[in-house]
């Protein structure tokens, strides 16, 4: 099963920062990420190709994934950014709802934080 984490709504370094488009996608069962967009600026961001990361699930009983997410843009492929948090999914009040909270660690640091849905993937 594939799902899909996508947001109109994603804030880098700053809740002032202009809302952007962030989604991802993985296979829950081997927790391989396989397509993650992120317009950030103008500049287009996506998976490293040779390693693109994981998003995993310690406990199948506890309502968030861990991830880690390597990203790259046009120009810098050779050197992956680590997208590193939790994505914590809204069982009672949200069913459909998920928050995502991580450090994007580069050429520096910066946090990350994403409203937006969790759904099976089309």
């Amino acid at each position: 099963m594939t799902l899909q984490f996508k947001s109109e709504t994603a804030h880098y370094a700053t809740v002032t920062s202009p809302q952007e488009a962030l989604s991802f996608e993985w296979d829950v069962d081997t927790g391989a990420p396989s397509k993650f967009e992120w317009l950030h600026g103008g500049v287009a961001w996506y998976l490293h190709q040779d390693t693109p990361g994981r998003i995993t699930r310690e406990n199948p009983n506890v309502n968030y994934y861990d991830v880690d997410l390597h990203v790259t843009t046009e120009g810098h492929h050779e050197t992956p950014n680590a997208l590193k948090g939790k994505l914590t999914v809204h069982v009672v009040k949200r069913p459909d709802g998920a928050t995502f909270a991580a450090i994007l660690e580069g050429t520096g640091s910066a946090w990350f934080v994403a409203d937006g849905t969790l759904a099976n993937a089309v």
